[in-house]
C-alpha cells in the first residue's frame, strides 16, 4: 500500500528547480517521509515521452538519472515498486509542453495499439528499459528484487481495436519484455474505457495481472468538494471477476484518490473497499514533492504531504494498516456500516479516522477515544490531541518505543491552510504555510511515566548546510540547555519545535545509538528530521472566517477566525454592533481555539430580526489592524475608517430558513461530472426577480445510453447549524420554488440529503410558464436512494446508495443538502434536454413563509 510520485519527471521536475530546490534532496526528504508513514509500495507511470527517442531508445539523461536514484531510496527504505513503463502523456501538465523527444510523438493515444511503426517503438522501448542498469543500485530493472512487477501502459486506449487485435497488441509487448528474460509478473489495465469485451481480450493476454484505477468523487472540481464524501467509497465492483481468464490473475489499483476532497477519510474507506474487492496492491496518485507542496500546483486536485496536509497524511498511515491487514473478500456495510470495520473508525461528522489497537494508536483529528490498554502501546501516530498526547500545534507526530522507558519522538512543523487547495493554482501561490512555533506536548504513556527526559537526536541548526526552501531547517527546541540538546519537562508537559527527540523515563539509562535502532519501524532512522524552511516571518497575516449568512434568535452561534501568522498575536479582540449603529459596543477579547485559531459563542438573543455586524481587531507588537480589509486601527479609536465588516441576519425563531438560495450558495454546488455520452448544465441565470439569480440545472442531451443525472445543492455550516436549532419543531415542510425551462412538464427527483448517507425525497412535477411552488411536509417524504456525485472513474462502479438505516422519518439535525435527479423517459430522444430553472428551496414551520 503507497504511492505514486512524480519528482523525477515532468512538471514536478521543473517546479522543485524552479523554487530553488534540489530534485535529490527533495527525493530524499520524500522518501523519509514516506517511510513514516509506513509506505511499502510505490508506483509510477514514467514519462516515455522524456526518456525515449522517436526510434523508442531508452535516453540516459537527468530525468532517468534522478528516477534511477528515486528507485535507489525507495529500496533503502523497504518500499517495493511497480513500475509502468509507458505514460504517453506529454510532460507539460499543467503547463504547455516542452519539446521531447519521445516515440510517443504528438500521436492520439488511440493510435498506439494499432499503429506497426509505433507497436515496434513501444516493444523496443520496453525491452530496453527492464534491461536498464540503475547505476545506483547496480542491478537491472529487470533482476531487482525491489522492483517486483511491470504495468505495461498506463491507461490505454483500444477504441480502434477489435478484442483479437487489443489480446495481439498485448502479447507482442509481453513478448519484448520476456525476450530479455524478465520472469516477473507483467499487468495491464483493464478499467479504462472498460467493456466487457475489451475486459476479456485483456484477461485473454499474456499477463499475470489486471490494474484499476478509483477516483470516487471525479476530478477537477476547482474547490472543495462539500458533504459527506464517504457513500462514494462504500464499495468497489469489480465486472471482471467471473471472466474464467481473470479468476486468478493478481488485482492492482495503480492510481486512487479522494479527489477535491479535505477531509481525512477517504483513504481507510476505500482501503476497505479495495480488500474487500480482492486488490493486492493499492497507490494513491499522487504524493506531493515537500518543495512545492505549499502551492498545491501538480495536480490541483489531488493534494497529500505528510507536512502540509497532516491529518489527511495519518489517515493514510491508518489506511495502510488497515489494507495490510484486512483478509481479501471481507466486506463490510452498506455505509455508514461501512465507516467500522476492524479496528478502523472513520467519522465524516467529527472529520477523524482514527486505528485503535493494543500496541498502535494513530487518529487523524483529535479524539476522545482512549486506547484500550496504554501500557501495552508500541506506536502512536497522530494530528490533533488525544487522551494520550495532548497538543497544541498543528502539525503531525510520531512516538515509537525503542525499549522499556525510551520513546523516539519526531514532531512535524505546524501546517496553517490558507487558501482552497483544490482551487487553480501557480507556484507564487501558497495554499499552506509551515510554521515552526514552541508548542505544548503533555504525554501520558504509562512506560515513560510523569518524570522523563527529552533529548534532541536531530542535527542542531547551527551544524547544519543551508538549505533551500525545499528541505531546511532544524531548530534546537524552546528550553534546550546550551550544548547538552536536552529539553525541560514539567510534569509529563514538555514545549517542542519541529525536529526528533529520545524521550528517557528518569532513572532509564540510553542505550547505543545502534541499540535504538533496532527498535525503530522499518525504514525510519533514528536522528534524522527532515522538513521545509517555514513561511517566510514577512509573509503577510492571513485571516480567514466564513460569516454565517443567518442565525436564529436563541441559538447560540460560534464564530471561528483563523489568525495565521509566525507568532501568537498579543490579543485578538472582536467588536459588535447592530446594523445602523455608529460605533461599536464593548468588544470581546478572544482565547484562542487552536494552535491558529480564536474564537467564541454568542447567545443570540432579542426579538424581531435584524442585521449584526462585526469586525476583528489583531494586536501585535505595538500595532491594530482590523479585519475584513486589513485596516490601520481599531474601532475604539475616534478616526477608525474600516466600512466593510461582516454581516449576518438575525432572524426570529420560527422563521423560515433558506436552505438553498443560488447567489448565495453557488459555490456549494455539485454537479454530477462525467456521464457517459450525456452533457449536463448547472448555471446561475436571471431569474424574475431583478439582480437575483436562478439556478438552471438538468440535461441538455442524454446522448445514446444514459438515463439519469443528478445534481446537489449542499448546505453551509451556518445553514446546518440554524436547523439543529430548529430540529424540536413541529409541522415542518419544505417550499421548493422551480420551473420547467424544456418541455411541458418534467418530473423532478427531489430529495433532502442526510449526513448519514441517507436521502429522504418525492417527485415534482414541474410545468413550464410561471414559478411553481411546491410545500412538501417533511412527513411526507419517503427513502429514496442516493446518487453517487461527482461520478466517479471508472465509470462502471455503483451509481447509488440506499445507506443502511434504521430511521423512518427524516432527521433534520442530519440534513445536509438537496439533491435533483432528471431520469430519462421511454421514448426519449437521445438529443432532448431535460432543463428546469430553481429560485429556492426554504424550510417552514406551520403557515410561516
Amino acid at each position: 500500500f503507497g504511492v505514486n510520485y512524480a519528482a523525477p519527471f515532468a512538471y514536478d521536475f521543473r517546479a522543485i528547480r524552479a523554487v530553488g530546490g534540489d530534485v535529490k534532496r527533495t527525493i530524499d526528504a520524500d522518501v523519509a517521509h514516506l517511510a513514516r508513514l509506513g509506505v511499502d509500495a510505490y508506483r509510477i507511470h514514467v514519462w516515455d515521452k522524456e526518456v525515449s527517442d522517436r526510434d523508442g531508445n531508452l535516453l540516459a539523461n537527468t530525468q532517468l538519472d534522478h528516477f534511477d536514484y528515486l528507485l535507489a531510496q525507495l529500496a533503502a527504505r523497504g518500499i517495493k515498486a511497480i513500475l509502468t513503463p509507458i505514460a504517453w502523456w506529454g510532460p507539460g501538465y499543467p503547463e504547455l509542453d516542452p519539446p521531447f523527444p519521445g516515440f510517443a510523438g504528438d500521436h492520439p493515444k488511440v493510435r498506439m495499439a494499432v499503429d506497426t511503426v509505433l507497436r515496434a517503438a513501444q516493444a523496443r522501448y520496453l525491452a530496453q528499459f527492464v534491461a536498464h542498469v540503475n547505476p545506483y543500485t547496480g542491478r537491472s530493472y529487470r533482476d531487482d528484487p525491489d522492483i517486483l512487477a511491470f504495468e505495461i501502459f498506463n491507461e490505454p486506449w483500444h477504441d480502434l481495436s477489435p478484442p483479437q487485435e487489443t489480446t495481439r497488441y498485448i502479447n507482442t509487448l509481453v513478448a519484448a519484455m520476456r525476450g530479455t528474460g524478465l520472469r516477473k509478473p507483467i499487468f495491464y489495465n483493464i478499467s479504462e474505457h472498460f467493456t466487457p469485451e475489451h475486459g476479456r481480450a485483456v484477461c485473454a493476454a499474456d499477463i499475470q495481472g489486471i490494474t484499476a484505477q478509483w477516483y470516487p468523487t471525479g476530478l477537477v472540481r476547482g474547490a472543495t468538494l462539500p458533504g459527506n464524501p464517504l457513500p462514494n467509497v462504500d464499495r468497489y465492483t469489480v465486472p471482471w471477476a467471473d471472466y474464467p481468464d481473470c479468476r486468478n490473475k493478481a488485482r492492482m489499483v495503480y492510481e486512487f484518490d479522494g479527489a477535491d476532497v479535505a477531509e481525512p477519510v477517504m483513504y481507510p474507506a476505500m482501503a476497505r473497499a479495495f480488500r474487500a474487492a480482492g486488490f493486492q496492491w493499492a497507490t494513491q496518485f499522487a504524493y506531493d514533492p515537500v518543495a512545492i507542496a505549499h502551492t498545491n500546483t501538480e495536480y490541483q486536485t489531488h493534494y497529500l504531504n505528510l507536512v502540509y496536509t497532516p491529518a489527511k497524511a495519518i489517515s493514510f498511515l491508518i489506511a495502510g494498516e488497515a489494507f495490510r491487514s484486512l483478509a481479501r473478500g471481507q466486506a463490510v456495510g452498506p455505509y455508514p456500516a461501512s465507516a467500522r470495520f476492524a479496528d478502523v473508525e472513520v467519522s465524516h461528522e467529527r472529520r477523524t479516522s482514527e486505528l485503535v489497537r493494543d500496541t498502535v494508536f494513530a487518529y487523524a483529528g483529535s479524539t476522545a477515544t482512549r486506547p484500550p490498554a496504554p501500557e501495552r502501546l508500541r506506536h502512536v501516530a497522530g494530528a490533533g490531541a488525544s487522551a494520550t498526547v495532548g497538543y497544541t500545534g498543528s502539525g503531525a507526530y510520531f512516538l515509537d518505543r525503542l525499549g522499556d522507558g525510551l520513546w523516539r519522538l519526531e514532531v512535524m512543523p505546524d501546517a496553517v491552510p490558507v487558501e482552497d487547495p483544490f482551487s487553480k493554482g501557480n507556484l507564487r501561490r501558497t495554499v499552506t504555510r509551515t510554521y515552526a512555533r514552541a508548542q505544548r506536548m503533555t504525554i501520558d504513556l504509562p512506560d515513560l511515566g510523569s518524570a522523563f527526559v527529552a533529548e534532541r537526536l536531530d542535527q542542531p541548526a547551527g551544524e547544519q548546510r543551508a538549505l533551500p526552501r525545499a528541505i531546511a531547517g532544524d531548530r534546537a527546541p524552546v528550553g534546550a540547555q546550551p550544548g547538552s540538546g536536552r529539553a525541560e519537562v514539567v510534569g509529563a508537559t514538555l514545549t517542542v519545535l519541529p525536529g526528533t527527540y529520545l524521550l528517557r523515563r528518569e532513572g532509564v539509562t540510553r542505550p547505543p545509538d545502534p541499540t535504538l535502532a533496532e527498535h525503530l519501524p522499518r525504514g525510519v532512522r533514528l536522528a534524522e528530521h527532515h522538513a521545509p524552511a517555514p513561511t517566510p516571518p514577512d509573509a503577510p497575516r492571513v485571516v480567514r472566517h466564513e460569516a454565517p449568512s443567518s442565525v436564529t434568535v436563541g441559538q447560540d452561534a460560534g464564530l471561528a477566525f483563523d489568525v495565521v501568522q509566525p507568532t501568537p498575536p498579543d490579543s485578538v479582540l472582536l467588536f459588535i454592533r447592530e446594523h445602523g449603529w455608529s460605533g461599536y459596543g464593548t468588544p470581546l477579547r478572544l482565547a484562542p481555539t487552536g494552535a491558529y485559531t480564536y474564537g467564541t459563542t454568542l447567545g443570540v438573543r432579542g426579538e424581531g430580526t435584524h442585521v449584526l455586524e462585526y469586525v476583528l481587531t489583531v494586536f501585535d507588537g505595538g500595532r491594530a489592524i482590523t479585519y475584513p480589509g486589513a485596516v490601520e486601527g481599531s474601532p475604539a479609536a475616534w478616526d477608525f475608517s474600516g466600512q466593510t465588516p461582516w454581516r449576518t441576519h438575525l432572524e426570529a425563531a420560527g422563521s423560515a430558513i433558506t436552505l438553498f438560495e443560488p447567489d448565495r450558495d453557488a459555490a456549494l454546488i455539485v454537479a454530477p461530472g462525467y456521464i457517459p455520452g450525456a452533457a449536463t448544465v448547472s448555471t446561475l441565470v436571471a431569474s424574475g426577480t431583478p439582480e437575483r439569480s436562478a439556478w438552471q440545472v438538468g440535461v441538455a442531451h442524454f446522448g445514446p445510453s444514459a438515463q439519469h443525472a443528478a445534481f446537489r445543492a449542499m448546505f453551509s455550516p451556518a445553514t446546518r447549524a440554524r436547523l439543529a436549532f430548529a430540529a424540536a419543531d413541529t409541522g415542518l415542510a419544505l417550499v421548493v420554488r422551480l420551473r420547467a425551462e424544456t418541455g411541458r412538464l418534467h418530473a423532478v427527483q427531489f430529495a433532502i440529503v442526510q449526513s448519514d448517507g441517507t436521502a429522504w425525497g418525492t417527485t415534482l412535477e414541474a410545468s413550464n410558464g410561471p414559478t411553481n411552488e411546491f410545500t412538501i411536509p417533511l412527513a411526507g417524504l419517503t427513502r429514496v436512494p442516493l446518487v453517487l456525485i461527482p461520478r466517479p472513474y471508472p465509470t462502471f462502479l455503483p451509481y447509488d446508495l440506499m445507506a443502511s438505516s434504521a430511521a423512518a422519518a427524516p432527521d433534520v439535525r442530519a440534513f445536509e443538502g438537496l439533491q435533483f435527479g432528471f431520469a430519462r423517459a421511454p421514448r426519449t430522444p437521445d438529443d432532448a434536454p431535460m432543463r428546469i430553472v430553481v429560485e429556492s428551496v426554504r424550510l417552514v414551520r406551520g403557515g410561516t413563509r
